[in-house]
């Protein structure tokens, strides 16, 4: 263990313009991590020096209070920082309406430190940046990539939105919580960093088809710590503290890759969206949602399947009906969604032009775009390796209905106005196969 522990970048900036590929400048990487078994005495230290005469907002839930809270609060307290402690109610989900509540209680703090992970990182992280002030990241388990990203996944009226939002400027480490962090967290954490291997042809496909916005960049920089975690899997159930370092460490460089790409597309694509609707969803049907990443698990089979469908697929194939497509699953949506039809008709009417634009972009791109979707690793690759860290996933065990998963896969792409595989395999007439072949692998 380092005695003189430092904050580091995850990636410096010369690094990043040498793996860059596009030409175009990308955000330097702010976020400065300090990993150390006294991370959070030096997190006390740190806040008495630069705060020490201002009042500081701690934020926490009843879980993470127990797991790392109340032992940052006891050491600021005997560093005599002035702190008020909101602690939430055990897994908030991060809403509109729990944000503007801790943006009123934030009044007159001049730092907040957020104590936890996916909601409590969310809302630490947007509230500072509402209110223009620094912002700390204490993190309790690898179960998602935000902690360094520059966005965060609010509900808005109800519909999941990803908004802007500033890095931290410190992040603090004490491995042993991520270590000890529950099971069902860290294969959460998994799941969610897999996302890449197909979310970033998704940015690709977008790409090529419309705005030639894509970066290798983002990718390499995922990639580079991905065999700490990816070659042992099994680790992660052990809680091998190799793997799960590697896991968190490959966390917090995928939330750098959606910094450095202006947005999530580098580590969110279709695959998210399933787990957005099921978490949506939860509005209309009253069923709680799984963790986050352990939906986004099934959602990457699901596109998995639908590009190796996909990359079978002839040009004399295609579908040259896209208005016909759109008008149906637009159609859909006040039945699906009820009250949070006009938020979600917005969503997918914002990708209107697009879609409508496939009859002609599709057969004049399908051979660049068939070499592409032929890279893609196998759906039973991913479930072998969620099943590796003791995970069943089977619908049943995601606690996900047969039915509810099919409507997820053939119409979560209304939720978002982004374009992803999905909306590549509805427009080819594929899709609801793809939902069925995926609910087969996943029974």
């Amino acid at each position: 263990m380092n005695d003189n522990p430092e904050k580091r970048l995850i990636v410096d900036q010369e690094k990043c313009r040498s793996l860059c590929t596009c030409g175009n400048d990308h955000p330097a990487p702010t976020a400065m991590v300090l990993t150390h078994q006294d991370a959070y005495s030096l997190l006390a230290k740190d806040c008495a020096k630069a705060y020490p005469h201002e009042s500081v907002l701690l934020l926490d839930d009843e879980n993470t209070h127990q797991a790392a809270g109340a032992k940052v609060a006891e050491l600021l307290e005997k560093s005599a920082v002035a702190f008020e402690r909101v602690t939430l109610p055990a897994d908030p989900v991060a809403t509109d309406e729990l944000s503007e509540e801790i943006h009123a209680t934030s009044a007159g703090h001049s730092l907040i430190i957020a104590v936890g992970a996916g909601t409590i990182n969310d809302l630490g992280k947007y509230v500072a940046d509402q209110r223009q002030i620094p912002y700390w990241s204490v993190p309790t388990a690898p179960s998602m990539n935000g902690y360094t990203s520059s966005i965060v996944a609010i509900k808005v009226k109800g519909v999941k939105r990803t908004l802007p939002s500033r890095p931290p400027q410190f992040i603090y480490v004490d491995p042993q919580v991520i270590q000890d962090s529950p099971l069902n967290l860290r294969q959460a954490g998994f799941c969610d960093v897999l996302a890449k291997s197909v979310s970033d042809f998704d940015w690709q496909t977008e790409s090529l088809l419309f705005n030639g916005g894509y970066c290798h960049l983002p990718s390499a920089i995922t990639h580079e710590p991905e065999a700490k975690y990816i070659d042992h899997p099994e680790g992660i159930t052990q809680g091998d503290l190799h793997a799960v370092t590697g896991l968190f460490e490959g966390l917090l460089f995928s939330g750098v890759a959606m910094s450095l790409a202006g947005s999530s597309a580098p580590a969110s694509g279709g695959e998210h969206l399933i787990s957005h609707f099921f978490d949506m969803r939860e509005a209309i049907t009253g069923k709680k949602p799984n963790l986050h990443g352990l939906q986004v698990g099934a959602g990457i089979v699901l596109s998995a399947v639908c590009y190796r469908k996909l990359a079978a697929v002839e040009i004399k194939d295609l579908k040259n009906r896209s208005r016909e497509i759109f008008e149906a699953d637009a159609g859909k949506i006040p039945a699906i969604w009820g009250h949070l039809a006009g938020e979600v008709g917005k969503q997918f009417a914002g990708k209107r032009d697009r879609l409508l634009q496939f009859d002609s972009l599709l057969p004049a791109n399908w051979t660049r775009l068939k070499a592409l979707f032929g890279g893609i690793r196998q759906p039973e690759y991913f479930v072998d390796l969620f099943r590796r860290t003791g995970l069943e996933m089977t619908l049943a065990s995601l606690g996900m209905a047969e039915g509810e998963f099919f409507l997820a896969a053939t119409t979560a792409r209304t939720i978002r106005d982004r374009i992803t595989v999905l909306d590549l395999a509805a427009n080819a007439g594929i899709l609801e196969e793809a939902a069925k072949e995926t609910i087969g692998m996943l029974s």
